[in-house]
């Protein structure tokens, strides 16, 4: 007996090895940042040596096993070679471990997916344009409409047969310009004088959906079959459209109009790096094909880049070393050493306190407004009442504007054991086919007025046979008439009160009936800009000493050129969008007018002379609102304000930096001088001994730890003529601010003069919350402004200047 025992624990120990579920390695993408080259500037030698390298550092950590991923040549997706030093590989924690302790590795961080900054395929509705023959003194005609600036859009693709990329009138393809047009895939792809360039990206992609057992069902071709990139890149850059060319802006009332870009005579080239035809949970990009693209664009040649995308900042991100491990932030920052300005959105995450993404102080962060124009209708009822309502653009206008059709809501044609509460909203399956067709549905808002939840009603509606749809606001949206997607049946919205007057008809009548004009276009409409509520707003979670978004620009209702897709059951290829990507390539398309004016301008002056001449009073000349049209907005909504590109041109002062002073700003976020060697090469560059971030020279103020006292250093330089500059304050209650000197006098062209500002206050009465003030220096003619921010310090432990480590 007891050698059995004795045998029976002895097999099981043998055989418990046998027994465990075996440990299966966990592989991940990651991209392992190692810096750049010369200062950042493209490699001279051979990109096939580093990319040895790359390999080299894979086989060196690697771990054999039985699953696929023994072979070092395999785990490589991209080896980034010729503008910055780094790879993207398919890695284990344990080789990402061994990795990490390299010498030369900067960071290693896992990819993230990207997607666009639009609420919806079909958002919005509306307009932005241009005079169609701009004065001798605009920046248009001053610009010759950004003639040879080369405008790259990071996004969806292009459809390259849209009116928006016509090459006529256009020379020869700029010889600066180095990039091709990929279209080995679809030989119909066809590039010209003005689309001279396209390019997709998306191993990296293809790897994220193959690690997660998903395919890549879709043709590899820089075509854009979901219709944003080719409406970002067309607002950015696009040619002249004229009406009888868009027959949407007939549908919309808006005759005698044109359909241009910013910058109409820019060459465009276009970086498929979102792929949402073939989108899942997972996004629509990733980070690894966004930096593929952005070296490519970098030796392409073009000068400017949109990017219409971003991605929640995730918490693992959050700390000193957020700026190596955003893949936007390093793409961004090296091509701010080529001299090319990267123009990205603020997010679509509003109006959420810090939800603003791409931070970077190197990008230009733009954040959406409305514009001065809505696109309307009239609800006629039974009674002779007319309602004023918010009209959408509809796949097919089966509604003559003049004849009258039953009404319905939700709630009375439920389906019997419904929620009666659920069926007015028009919940999937609560509403009877049978007593709805047709007839006009009328359905209440559940929530806050989401694009999707009004996207839903609209699949009812269709589904249940409805001849139209009208949306009725609840209480919480109220007066807000929130531009909408394309819907698929005539849709209308109305405000809350104009809703419960139409419930109030409807609950009173028999037989209620109503009809539904077309849309019109009303101009004129004030106030205006108001804060979209989508457009994210700050602080800056990561380094709230700068303020972002940087400016706001048009993002509601843009029209422009979308996809021509056989698909996209579309009553036009011109269609209003809505989102902070529409608002990004409006600031695009205007910084590539200064760039064509000012070649010799540094990123960061194109950038200054944006903010600094931006707007923060509306069309009535008071505050900008928020949407809600209770509140007054602040600079976490629209940074500096609203874009004025014809004063943009003429800025008078510039807060101008180079290379080196973003070097000092890293410095101040822990990053030391061996660590930014290899981040760019500049052996003679070394983190000074104290660096105050207060002193970093951005466009605007911000000081979130304020101890009650503090000083902030910044340095104007002159772009235009010699003039005596006097400084302005509207000061934060309870804090006093003194500029020294308060006069400055430039005698020349490219003079750079310094001051301070000082700020003082109360150590017992510091602001618990954010208060706003701004500083004006003018010479009588110019404007320069920068807002200012100001928030007490938590905890007190003295009440020194504030210093940054």
């Amino acid at each position: 007996m007891g050698h059995s025992i004795v045998l029976h624990s002895l097999l099981s120990i043998l055989l418990l090895p046998l027994l465990q579920a075996p440990v299966v390695a966990v592989y991940k993408h990651y991209i392992v940042y190692l810096g750049s080259f010369d200062g950042g500037r493209p490699l001279l030698g051979d990109p096939a040596d580093v990319t040895r390298s790359h390999h080299d550092m894979i086989s060196n950590v690697s771990k054999r096993n039985d699953n696929g991923h023994d072979d070092p040549s395999k785990k490589l997706i991209y080896s980034y070679a010729k503008i910055f030093n780094g790879f993207a590989a398919t890695l284990h924690e344990e080789e990402v471990e061994e990795l990490a302790k390299h010498p030369n590795v900067i960071s290693i961080f896992e990819n993230l997916n990207v997607r666009r900054q639009t609420i919806q395929s079909w958002d919005f509705l509306g307009s932005f344009q241009h005079q169609v023959i701009p004065s001798k003194e605009s920046i248009w005609e001053k610009a010759s409409f950004g003639e040879d600036i080369i405008i790259g859009a990071f996004d969806t693709g292009v459809w390259p047969e849209s009116k928006s990329f016509s090459d006529e009138g256009l020379g020869i393809v700029p010889n600066k310009f180095r990039g091709h047009c990929s279209n080995i895939n679809d030989p119909s792809f066809k590039c010209n004088r003005k689309l001279i360039g396209a390019r997709y990206f998306n191993k990296g992609y293809v790897q994220s959906l193959t690690s997660k057992n998903l395919t890549f069902a879709t043709n590899s071709s820089p075509r854009d079959m979901g219709g944003h990139g080719t409406h970002t890149l067309s607002t950015a850059g696009g040619s002249v459209v004229l009406e009888a060319d868009a027959t949407s802006l007939t549908m919309l009332g808006l005759r005698y109009s044109t359909i241009k870009g910013g910058a109409p005579k820019a060459r465009v080239v276009a970086y498929k790096v979102l792929w949402p035809e073939a989108a899942s949970k997972l996004g629509e990009g990733s980070f690894m094909d966004c930096l593929a693209a952005v070296e490519a664009a970098i030796l392409d040649g073009v000068d400017i880049i949109n990017l219409s995308l971003g991605f929640t900042i995730q918490d693992s991100m959050k700390g000193g070393d957020f700026y190596f491990k955003d893949a936007l932030s390093i793409a961004s920052f090296h091509a701010m050493a080529n001299g090319t300005l990267v123009v990205a959105t603020a997010g679509n995450s509003g109006p959420s306190s810090g939800s603003v993404n791409n931070i970077a102080p190197w990008m230009l962060t733009v954040g959406a407004s409305t514009i001065g124009r809505e696109f309307t209708c009239c609800v006629v009822l039974g009674n002779n009442q007319t309602i004023r309502a918010s009209r959408f653009i509809d796949g097919k206008n089966s509604l003559n504007g003049t004849s009258f059709y039953p009404l319905i809501t939700g709630a009375s044609a439920r389906i019997n054991g419904a929620n009666p509460i659920k069926a007015s909203y028009c919940k999937h399956g609560t509403v009877d086919p049978v007593k709805v067709k047709g007839k006009i549905l009328v359905c209440l808002l559940e929530g806050p007025g989401r694009m999707i939840e009004k996207s839903e009603k609209s699949k009812v509606a269709l589904q249940t046979g409805a001849l139209g749809l009208i949306i009725a606001n609840n209480q919480f949206v109220g007066s807000k008439m929130l531009p909408d997607m394309i819907h698929p049946l005539p849709t209308t919205q109305l405000k809350f009160d104009d809703g419960q007057a139409l419930l109030s008809y409807i609950s009173s009548t028999r037989d209620p009936i109503a009809s539904i004009t077309g849309a019109r276009t009303e101009l004129g409409i004030k106030p205006a800009p108001i804060i979209a509520y989508f457009s994210s707003r700050g602080p800056n979670k990561i380094t709230p000493e700068i303020i972002k978004p940087d400016v706001i620009a048009p993002g509601v209702s843009i029209v422009a050129a979308y996809t021509e897709a056989p698909n996209v059951p579309l009553p036009d290829k011109f269609l209003p969008l809505s989102g902070t990507s529409m608002a990004a390539p409006h600031v695009t398309g205007i910084a590539a007018l200064l760039r064509k004016m000012y070649p010799l301008w540094t990123t960061s002056a194109i950038k200054s002379a944006i903010m600094t001449t931006a707007s923060s009073v509306d069309n009535n000349d008071k505050p900008i609102f928020e949407d809600d049209m209770i509140r007054e907005a602040t600079p976490f909504a629209y940074g500096a304000g609203l874009i004025q590109p014809n004063l943009a041109m003429d800025p008078g002062l510039v807060y101008d930096m180079n290379h080196y002073d973003y070097l000092n700003f890293l410095c101040a976020h822990h990053y030391n001088t061996t660590l930014l060697k290899l981040f760019t090469k500049q052996h003679d560059y070394k983190c000074p001994e104290s660096f105050n971030i207060l002193d970093f020279n951005y466009p605007s103020i911000s000081i979130p730890d304020f101890t009650g006292a503090a000083i902030a250093t910044r340095k104007l330089k002159n772009v235009g003529e010699p003039g005596t500059y006097t400084a302005t304050i509207q000061t934060p209650p309870g804090v006093s601010i003194v500029v020294e000197p308060k006069t400055l006098v430039f005698c020349q062209k490219d003079q750079e003069l310094t001051f301070k500002l000082i700020f003082s206050a109360d150590v017992n009465q510091l602001p618990t919350g954010y208060i706003f003030g701004s500083l004006v220096w003018s010479d009588g003619k110019h404007i320069v402004r920068s807002p200012i921010a100001i928030k007490g310090k938590a905890s007190l432990g003295n009440t020194s200047p504030s210093k940054s480590p």
